[in-house]
């Protein structure tokens, strides 16, 4: 876990851009902090707070992600990130049963009758196997 003490160690040029992406992302100004935010990462990755605050200003969820995990790995008990993590991971199930969902209702064709028809192959090939054995 990274304390106030870890941040004082931390070179003045990263405590620079960090202090300064922290005003851009508090001033909506996501873009500007990303890349803010990105340039005190190259400078020094092991600070968790700095994956916090990417998480925040990044856009897609596999971008958060990626920052939960990074904090997860400096830190395997940081809680925030784990909750992240999970909110991700179930909203990325829900948007794929959502897609499975609209795959299904897209083909044209009630569930029921793909259902019927797979059923009624089923069945008449078990007929036809069955008159080759003699059985029928």
């Amino acid at each position: 876990m990274t304390s106030p003490k870890d941040m004082q160690d931390a070179s003045p040029e990263f405590l620079r851009l960090f202090r300064e992406g922290k005003k851009a992302a508090h001033a909506g100004d996501n873009m500007r902090a990303h890349a803010l935010f990105r340039q005190a990462i190259e400078i020094d990755p092991y600070h968790e707070q700095i994956w916090l605050w990417l998480a925040s200003v990044v856009e897609s969820d596999e971008d958060k992600r990626v920052c939960f995990e990074n904090v997860l790995q400096l830190d395997p008990t940081h809680l925030t990130a784990r909750q992240q993590l999970r909110k991700l991971e179930a909203k990325a199930r829900r948007s794929a049963l959502e897609a499975q969902h609209r795959a299904t209702k897209n083909t044209g064709q009630p569930l029921w009758l793909l259902r019927l028809v797979l059923l009624w192959q089923i069945l008449a090939g078990a007929l036809a196997a069955a008159r080759l054995l003699g059985v029928y």
